[in-house]
């Protein structure tokens, strides 16, 4: 059988077409046109109808060498414009071409029925559509004279036809499916195999940029891109030169002969990339290298520069579109990997900066609180001894003077204290189990009721509050310090109050203290929490200033938060959170 290639060499050839008359029924104007003027370029005259009947008048009157005609037009479609063709005397010889979708079985026979001598499939490509005008044309000659007619009755597809074709028009147009056939199934085997390349491609995208999500280094960074690319058939292993503190470092990828290692980590190669990177161009770059062919392939992250990918080619292979998306796409994916290992690193080294910081801190108040004590011890104690013995000689301004001295180290001890208690809780191990808060608020109030005369004249006002799950000793601190404070602050009203209150909501336990004291100013709200600050005078109510900022490390300790609300005259609220 005569291939369509080969018919469309011999047309050349011959020049069969040349000057040769073709009808062309067609109600799109644009592809009427369109084939038209692709004809006329091989010497063919055309003439073109909008619909089947008129395509009928025009064959009558001009008698074409052939007509192309489509199925679907209105007034008169392709199938009844055949068989009127067909059916007469006078124009039956002119060969018809059916341009159809051949949906199914019923476009053949209908193509058979109607006496159609050939037909090609939408949509066609020229090429194939002139190999079987030639075809039809080549044959017509031989065949004249030599008309015998046949009927026969055909079922195809549970549907009976009647067939009154000639056997070369049957014989045409079995052979035109027959080669229709092949053709589409070289399409389908030729879309199959894209298909499955896509599908391929796909999953290696997906497979990089799961893996990449988790890798926390360069190299792996650098692996596991380059063993995905290394799965696509254009491309071998390669290397990365990445941006760092110290410049441009390089991470080879697995798999590299000793020649690619060398060239990658060579001084020409670190140029090239530098290049690229200046030129700041987000596309790829070849570089044609007969020993050594790869690309090149920045990797940005907005407008930094973050290093250069560079992924060896096969010998011989051809970059396609799709391979130049897919590595544009991994080099992206490996800059928005390699931005975040880059923030994780900076985040550990802040990490640990923090930790040497706090631990030299909390080194240092412990050190600084046990070495004051002996001096303190010194004074308070030769204070003592100069008031026990030689009380009569110092007189009475004398004794006042050593009672200021004596209760300026009793403030000094007790900051000493508060301040080793804060260093501690920076390094306590917390303990975890179920708390009853509501208990524990209860007694913690006895207690400061028989400490504190204060706490004896205020009224606590308290609800059922949530148990929560954390160290009963820490949590003890808490309410001692927020209650202690509630008392203190409001000691001056006629009626002190203390409210203490609670609820559950959004994952946390919700716990607060209300008092109606004195209140504070919310301009000074950020030294609140601070380690000794005070926004009320020493002299107006005593303290350290170092419990707020305890209870604040305790919470904090326990996964919580702590903030407050106040007015100046109208009382505080404190309120901290746990988790549930």
């Amino acid at each position: 059988m005569t291939s369509n290639k080969e018919v469309f060499v011999e047309a050349q050839a011959n020049n069969t077409l040349r000057g040769t008359l073709i009808l062309i029924a067609e109600d799109s104007p644009t592809q009427a046109e369109q084939l038209s003027f692709m004809l006329q370029q091989y010497g063919c005259r055309t003439m073109t109808a909008a619909n089947g009947r008129i395509a009928l008048e025009m064959a009558a009157q001009h008698r074409p060498a052939l007509l192309i005609t489509d199925v679907v037009m209105p007034e008169m479609d392709g199938y009844q414009l055949c068989s009127a063709i067909k059916s007469n005397p006078e124009l039956r010889d002119i060969p018809v071409l059916m341009v159809t979708s051949l949906a199914g079985m019923q476009d053949i026979a209908k193509s058979l029925e109607c006496g159609a001598d050939n037909f090609v499939r939408k949509p066609y490509d020229f090429e194939m559509l002139l190999s079987r005008i030639n075809y039809i044309l080549l044959n017509r000659e031989l065949r004249q004279g030599r008309k015998v007619e046949i009927g026969m009755e055909l079922m195809l597809d549970g549907k009976r036809h009647f067939i009154n074709s000639e056997r070369e028009q049957i014989v045409d147009l079995l052979v035109s499916t027959y080669e229709e056939a092949v053709h589409m199934n070289e399409q389908l085997a030729v879309q199959q195999r894209e298909i499955a390349r896509s599908n391929h491609m796909i999953r290696t995208l997906y497979r990089i940029a799961r893996t990449l999500s988790v890798a926390n280094t360069m190299q792996d960074i650098t692996d596991i891109s380059l063993q995905g690319l290394g799965s696509l058939p254009p491309f071998q292993s390669g290397w990365v030169w990445l941006i760092d503190l110290d410049g441009m470092r390089l991470h080879v990828g697995p798999g590299l002969t000793s020649t690619a290692i060398a060239y990658a980590g060579s001084a020409a190669c670190k140029a090239a990339c530098e290049a690229l990177l200046a030129a700041g161009d987000a596309g790829l770059q070849r570089m044609d290298d007969p020993a050594l062919p790869h690309v090149m392939v920045p990797l940005l992250a907005g407008q930094r520069c973050m290093g250069v990918l560079c992924v060896l080619m096969t010998q011989g292979s051809q970059l396609g579109g799709e391979e130049e998306k897919a590595l544009i796409a991994i080099a992206g994916q490996m800059s928005v990997a390699v931005e975040r290992v880059n923030l994780m690193i900076a985040l550990a080294q802040r990490a640990t900066q923090l930790e040497l910081a706090n631990k030299d801190l909390e080194s240092f108040s412990y050190s600084v609180s046990h070495d004051l004590r002996a001096p303190l011890r010194a004074v308070s104690g030769f204070a003592r001894m100069l008031t026990e013995q030689f009380s009569q000689q110092l007189g009475s301004e004398g004794q006042r003077l050593l009672a200021v001295v004596t209760d300026n180290a009793a403030v000094m001890n007790n900051l000493i204290d508060s301040l080793l208690t804060f260093s501690r809780l920076g390094r306590v191990t917390v303990s975890t189990e179920l708390v009853d808060m509501t208990a524990l608020v209860q007694s913690v109030y006895r207690m400061l009721c028989d400490e504190d005369p204060l706490a004896g004249k205020a009224t606590l006002h308290l609800s059922p509050v949530p148990a929560c799950r954390g160290d009963p000793a820490l949590l003890r601190q808490i309410w001692a310090n927020l209650l202690s404070n509630a008392v203190k602050y409001a000691g001056k009203q006629p009626q002190p109050l203390v409210e203490v209150s609670g609820q559950t909501e959004g994952g946390e336990h919700i716990y607060r203290v209300k008092d109606n004291g004195v209140g504070f100013d919310m301009h000074y709200y950020d030294k609140l929490f601070g380690v000794f600050q005070r926004l009320h005078g020493a002299d107006e109510f005593p303290g350290t200033g170092i419990g707020l900022a305890n209870i604040q490390r305790i919470i904090k300790r326990h996964g919580g938060r702590v903030w407050a609300e106040s007015e100046v005259g109208k009382g505080a609220t404190f309120y901290f959170s746990l988790p549930t």
